[in-house]
Parts: C-alpha cells; sequence; structure tokens
C-alpha cells in the first residue's frame, strides 16, 4: 500500500493539494444517505454491463424493481444531490465530448460539489457518469428499431454502437472497477463514525489526506473515462487501440484507488473499534464505582465530544438528573409533556441523550432540540462509546425512555418515563417503594385518574362538573362515522347531550390528522396512550411476572382498552363524571347504534348511560383480544389473560414500522 500511496502522493503536489483543497466547504458539508443513488447506479451498470458481455435478459420493470426510498428518507436532501447528478452529468457530456482540459474540467466538478464530503463527491460524480452511460446505451439499443431513439441520440451526439462493441472488454472492466470505488466511498460514510473521524490521530489523519487525493484523481479518471466514451466519430485522432490502451489504463488506476481505500478503511475500523471498546469499558467502571461518582464528572462523559469547553454542565453539579433517552422519532406531543412536568418540578434537571448516528435529520434535531425547556446543551452526536452503553446496559432499543441520577452518580431508576406519564412528579424519586405508595392511594378505575391536566384541561373540567362524557378511539374511518352519527341521532332523540372526545389510535402518530375533521380530538393523544400503557406495564412488573387476572379489576380495564385498540375497529368508554359507566368494543357499539331504535327504548325506560348498559348486557357478540405492549426495557410483562373469557393468552413478538 506504500506504493500506491507515494504514486498517488507523486502525481499530487503540494500546490495541487491546496488548489484541490480550497473547493471544499469544510464548514457547510453535508450529510447524505446515498443508498439510493448507489442501488439506482447498480441497477445501471449491470443492465449496461450485461449487455456488453452478451448476458442481459430482458425484464419486465415492475414497482418492486423501481428505486424505492423509506418513509422517513430525506426527500428534499434527495433533490438535491439529484439536481448536483444531473450539473455534473452536463458537464461530462459538454466537456468531455469536445476533450476539454480533463485537469479543468476536473477542478471545475469538484467546485460544483464543494458542500459534500469528500467520499460523497466521489459517489455522486460517479453517479452522473453512470447516468450518462445509461442514457447513451438505452438509446443506441433503441436506436435499430426506434427512428426517434435515433434522432435523439444524434442530436445529443452519443457515440456510435460499434465503438462500445469495440471497447467492450475494456469497458466492462472499467464498469466493474466504478462500482467497486463507488461502494468504498460508500463504506467510509456509512460505517465510519464520524465522531472518530472528526479527530486529526493516526491512522484517521493519514485517511482523510488519502482520501482527499484519491478523491480528486478518480473524478480526473472518471473525465478522461467519459472524454473516451463520448467521442462520436471513429474519425477522430483517438484509434480505437489508443482507446483500449486507455481504457485499461484507467481501469488499473480506478482499482489501485479502490485497493488503497480499502487498506484506509480497515486500518480505521480496526483503530476505531480498539478505541471504542476502551472507552466504553472505561464508562462501565466508572457508572460501577462502589462508592459513586459526581453527577458532573458522569456528565461530563456522556456528553463530551471534541468541542468539550463548549458543554457548561456546572449549573447541574449536586442535582439529581433524568436522562431522557431517544433518537428523533420521541414526538412533539411528549417533549411538551414533559416540558410541563419539568417547569413544575422541582429538585431535578433534565438531560436529552439523542441517539444519532452519522447521517441524521440535522433540521429535525435542531427543531426538537429548540422545543426542550430543559438543559440542551448536548452534542447532536455522542461518543459511540456511550452510545453502546446505552444500548447494552439501558437496553435502549427504539421507544423513549428515561434514568434517573443521584448527584453521586448512581442510578436510582432505570425506567422513570412511566411513572412520569403515570403520576407526574409525583413519583419522584422513582423508587420501588415510592410506586406502591402511590398505587395504594390512587388505585381506582375512575376517569380522572386516566385523565389529568396535561392531558386535557377542558376535559379534566368537565369530569369536575359531572357531565356525561364519551371518550372513543380506532383507527376505521367507517367505524368512526357510523358511530359519531349514530350516536348523535339517538342523543338529539333523547334529548340527551353528551361530550364526545376522539383520543385516536396508540402508535400511529398520523393517523388522528386523517380523521380529525368535525372531531373534538383530546389535547395530548400521546400522553392518554402513555399512560394506559405505563400503568400495566408498571403494575405487572410491581407483581414480579404474576399473571393477571379477572380478580383485578383495574388492570383488566387497563388490558381491555389497549386490546381494543389492537383491534382492527375501535371502542368507546361512556362516563358520568369521573366515574366510567359503560365500555364497548367496536363490533359491540356498531350492533347497538345500527339499531338505535331499540337502544332508544331502553334510554327513554332507565336513563342513556342505565339503558345503554342493559342493552349492552343483551347483546352476544364473539370477541377476539388482542393486547399490543410497547417494547419499555429489557423485562418482559408476565402473563395475561382474556379480559373477557378468562383464558391464558399466548404471547408473540411484533415487530412494527412506525411509518406504516
Amino acid at each position: 500500500m506504500e506504493t500506491l500511496s507515494a504514486l498517488l502522493s507523486s502525481k499530487t503536489s503540494d500546490q495541487l493539494l491546496d488548489k484541490i483543497r480550497a473547493t471544499d466547504a469544510n464548514d457547510d458539508q453535508q450529510a447524505v444517505d446515498v443508498q439510493p443513488i448507489l442501488l439506482s447506479m447498480t441497477k445501471i451498470l449491470d443492465d449496461v454491463e450485461g449487455d456488453i458481455k452478451g448476458t442481459a435478459r430482458g425484464r419486465r420493470v415492475t414497482s418492486k424493481s423501481r428505486t424505492s426510498l423509506p418513509p422517513a428518507f430525506d426527500h428534499s436532501m434527495l433533490e438535491s444531490m439529484l439536481a448536483d447528478i444531473r450539473n455534473v452529468s452536463g458537464e461530462l457530456s459538454c466537456n468531455c465530448s469536445e476533450g476539454e482540459n480533463t485537469d479543468a474540467t476536473t477542478m471545475k466538478l469538484l467546485e460544483m460539489l464543494k458542500t459534500y464530503s469528500w467520499n460523497t463527491k466521489v459517489v455522486l460524480a460517479l453517479a452522473a457518469f453512470t447516468m450518462n452511460l445509461g442514457e447513451s446505451w438505452l438509446l443506441l439499443q433503441r436506436g435499430n428499431t426506434n427512428s426517434l431513439a435515433t434522432s435523439v441520440a444524434f442530436l445529443r451526439q452519443v457515440p456510435e454502437i460499434d465503438r462500445f462493441d469495440l471497447l467492450g472488454s475494456e469497458v466492462g472492466k472499467l464498469i466493474q472497477a466504478i462500482r467497486n470505488l463507488a461502494s468504498c466511498n460508500a463504506k467510509f460514510m456509512m460505517k465510519v463514525h464520524p465522531w472518530y473521524f472528526s479527530k486529526d490521530t493516526s491512522p484517521i489523519s493519514e485517511a482523510k489526506l488519502e482520501i482527499i487525493r484519491a478523491a480528486y484523481w478518480t473524478i480526473h479518471s472518471v473525465v478522461q473515462i467519459a472524454s473516451l466514451i463520448g467521442r462520436r466519430n471513429k474519425s477522430t485522432s483517438l484509434s480505437m487501440e489508443t482507446g483500449k490502451t486507455l481504457a485499461i489504463r484507467l481501469e488499473t488506476e480506478v482499482s489501485q484507488i479502490h485497493d488503497l481505500l480499502m487498506y484506509h478503511f480497515k486500518r480505521c475500523k480496526e483503530y476505531i473499534g480498539k478505541e471504542m471498546e476502551d472507552a466504553y469499558q472505561s464508562l462501565v467502571k466508572l457508572m460501577q464505582r462502589p462508592e459513586g461518582a459526581d453527577i458532573v464528572e458522569i456528565l461530563n462523559r456522556f456528553l463530551s465530544h471534541g468541542n468539550m469547553e463548549k458543554v457548561d454542565i456546572e449549573k447541574l453539579r449536586s442535582k439529581h438528573v433524568l436522562f431522557l433517552i431517544s433518537d428523533l422519532d420521541i414526538s412533539l406531543q411528549e417533549i411538551t409533556v414533559l416540558n410541563e412536568l419539568y417547569l413544575k418540578g422541582e429538585g431535578y434537571e433534565v438531560v436529552w441523550l439523542p441517539v444519532v448516528y452519522g447521517l441524521y435529520d440535522k433540521k429535525k434535531f435542531v427543531e426538537l432540540k429548540s422545543s426542550m425547556k430543559w438543559y440542551t446543551d448536548m452534542p447532536a452526536i455522542l461518543d459511540p462509546a456511550v452510545i453502546k452503553y446505552i444500548k447494552e446496559v439501558w437496553h435502549f432499543i427504539k421507544n423513549p425512555f428515561a434514568v434517573f441520577l443521584t448527584p453521586e452518580g448512581k442510578v436510582a431508576c432505570q425506567s422513570a418515563l412511566p411513572m412520569l406519564w403515570t403520576w407526574g412528579n409525583e413519583a419522584v424519586p422513582f423508587t420501588a417503594e415510592k410506586v406502591k405508595d402511590l398505587w395504594r392511594k390512587r388505585y381506582d378505575w375512575r376517569l380522572d385518574f386516566l385523565v389529568d391536566d396535561l392531558i386535557d384541561p377542558e376535559l379534566r373540567q368537565w369530569i369536575v362538573e359531572g357531565k356525561l362524557i364519551c371518550l372513543y378511539g380506532g383507527g376505521s374511518i367507517d367505524w368512526i362515522r357510523e358511530f359519531t352519527t349514530g350516536l348523535k341521532f339517538v342523543l338529539a332523540r333523547i334529548g340527551e347531550s353528551v361530550e364526545m372526545v376522539y383520543v385516536g389510535k396508540n402508535n400511529d402518530k398520523d393517523w388522528t390528522e386523517k380523521v380529525i375533521h368535525n372531531l373534538r380530538v383530546i389535547k395530548s393523544e400521546r400522553h392518554f396512550w402513555a399512560r394506559l400503557q405505563s400503568m400495566l406495564y408498571l403494575y405487572t412488573k410491581m407483581r414480579q411476572g404474576k399473571t393477571l387476572t379477572k380478580d383485578d379489576p383495574f388492570m383488566q380495564e387497563v388490558m381491555k382498552i389497549l386490546a381494543y385498540d389492537g383491534g382492527d375497529g375501535g371502542w368507546a368508554l361512556f362516563c358520568k363524571g369521573p366515574n366510567v359507566i359503560v365500555r364497548m368494543d367496536g363490533e359491540t357499539a356498531r350492533a347497538i347504534i345500527s339499531k338505535h331504535g331499540d337502544l332508544e327504548t331502553y334510554a327513554r325506560r332507565h336513563g342513556f348511560l342505565e339503558g345503554l348498559a342493559y342493552y349492552m348486557e343483551e347483546q352476544d357478540i364473539p370477541h377476539s383480544c388482542v393486547l399490543k405492549l410497547p417494547f419499555i426495557s429489557s423485562e418482559v410483562p408476565g402473563k395475561m389473560c382474556c379480559d373477557q373469557c378468562g383464558r391464558e393468552m399466548e404471547m408473540h413478538y411484533t415487530y412494527r414500522c412506525r411509518a406504516m
């Protein structure tokens, strides 16, 4: 590898290196996900290479074969990348076909890609070349049978087909080398953690220098390749023999650059792996000290980054600290509730530990950070050793959770968030004894336990006033329409009024927005569901895995609401002030409401709530109980019994995409 490194070094004078570096906007680099670009490149290169080798097969394009993007993908960034690829493509088409100065064109392309990292510049330049190659190949392939393709190929000055035939073997090898090099650059972006790559220690510093040199000479080679393939007429000064020689040389250069980058990639991975393991073990020892550690020392370790002097944590000395740990999918509703609890609470501070990686949504990070009322002087990307500790010791997977630390740095509670959702600041200091005491004081199935001022202050006032209230939820627009229309019809007939509040569907952040038209929606939907789930989690944990049975009416009611939500229909809860009188699943509600004449008769005879309860008892509707619980910690809840038939329920693991 020293030979290859010396080769690049000898080709890159100090003056040239300074000019190359001058094209880079160091302070405004974009962290991007190039996977969709690489996928499209691979498809194009596979097709072209297959045609050259005579192994291509005609295949029908289906929706599955198109490049698809994950729902959370940053589409604005993709559009920006594609625009830059088109611009580079235009430069390659115009300058290279005319035999322009290769060095000047290379510098121009670097200038066009100045806001990207060096590895990303290479991938985008290779993508632009691949796009031109694919377009030319498509026009040439269709030119024999399609006059439109022939005319477009002429106007675009696409080279003759026989040039590809004569250079077929050499171009095929070039394509393979291009694919390998693009993949290698992508590995540096996605596999080498930026937290370590921002350092200036060996072997990182050597790799950075080689990447800059390699980026220049890779793009330089791309310009030459585009020039070789882009010359239209065989009468140009470049003979076929010379073209083959040039193609072989370029393939060799590209392959050598790939080998050199792979060498540095492996060195960096080994170095980073050792550094991270050492840092992780050091953190484990710090957190396991028998005598404890000062909270400031722990905060320094968790929040450390290259800019340590910017992190002011002295204000947190001698304080209890709540670590809020989440990725960027934490909702603004959750942050709003935690803000209110923090501002009303005393005796603890909150510190957000964002679990993000190299490629993350900076706009989303800033939006979340700016919405927080507590301490936010943290780096966007934490030390990978801290992330490893959070995942391996505190078992973070996806859902937000909170760890409560004493001023001496001791972990007092590893799952404080469910307590906050359930009891708010009354749960501080989050001990097991505190939980048992709170259950003893407030263990009753009442609406005023499910809903507090943070969840919905107006609803809370209705409870105090003793109004007739209907909470309902579910994920079926048809059911919601049938239920609300039918209920309003019956109420109008008997002259009764009910305050109807829609609470949405658990774990579906976007659903409520789809059905919100003319509905009174609970103020903090996320808090309502988080409280229900937290109640069940805390209670099963307190019972230490014992089976929940029908002998436990409070938890049976909580389970019923969560089970109804797990179905496809809806559910409803009817209350008089704080007292829950009637609860029904979606199918029962549909059956009763559809027979509004019978319901009206019962309501006139017994009153609305009592009549509804009597009428519901007479219905014989099959049940299906599906209970979905979030993964709050590594602990698995105990056995559960069906709330309706009493049988022990089967347990399954479900992995759910939030975007669905």
